[in-house]
């Protein structure tokens, strides 16, 4: 069952997902509750809010991420204390349509409350976010993931730099615009005793694929 509830004054819609019709009342209730905390205490810097189960997504202003971590993190009525995770997509095919090409996400997680919150938020291709590290500590891994695979500068980390690539790697390999065979190639050389970089060089047999389906001949 699914209700829909617009704001008279407010110029946002929420999506309430409920399943259950014994627990319509009681989830209805907290649903309408934190939203009215939420939205009355950092409405400014949100753009769209989303309640789905027990699950709140709020889409906000990207300048004003630490404002809003911060918030959740210290409202008595939310404690989110946890960062789970940070998600980043490449949306390559609106990078026509809008400039804000990437999109990050980070799941805050409420052990007091058993509610999960997903902040969301766009940034320009070489644009920045600022870190969220003196918030929580457990950011420091995905920021340095985030930065290797996809390039994305956080203002403030104390050691932003590759954690899963080589040092030396050119290149963000989780862009939809970075080719899957990459730009270098590792080999053993016996002269140096050692393993060398050199560019990929791909033979012309190896650029043409069979296509054929193997199962037709069954």
């Amino acid at each position: 069952m699914a209700i829909k509830m617009t704001f008279k004054y407010i110029k946002l819609h929420y999506v309430f997902d409920i399943k259950k019709r014994s627990k319509i009342r009681k989830n209805y209730a907290k649903s309408l509750f934190l939203l009215h905390n939420i939205y009355f205490s950092i409405y400014v810097f949100l753009s769209f809010v989303m309640i789905k189960d027990k699950c709140i997504n709020l889409h906000i202003v990207s300048d004003k991420l630490l404002k809003v971590l911060k918030f959740l993190k210290h409202d008595c009525y939310l404690m989110c204390q946890q960062l789970l995770d940070l998600i980043i997509v490449d949306r390559l095919e609106l990078i026509n349509v809008s400039d804000y090409r990437f999109e990050y996400i980070h799941v805050l997680n409420s052990v007091s409350y058993n509610i999960r919150i997903f902040v969301r938020g766009h940034i320009k291709p070489f644009s920045f976010i600022y870190s969220a590290i003196n918030l929580y500590n457990s950011v420091n891994w995905f920021e340095r993931e985030a930065w290797d695979m996809f390039g994305i500068i956080f203002i403030g980390h104390p050691d932003l730099r590759r954690i899963l690539t080589d040092y030396g790697f050119i290149g963000f390999p989780f862009r939809k615009d970075f080719p899957l065979t990459g730009y270098v190639e590792l080999r053993y050389d016996d002269i140096h005793k050692s393993v060398v970089s050199e560019p990929l060089e791909l033979s012309q047999e190896f650029r043409y694929f069979r296509l054929e389906n193997a199962w037709r001949k069954i």
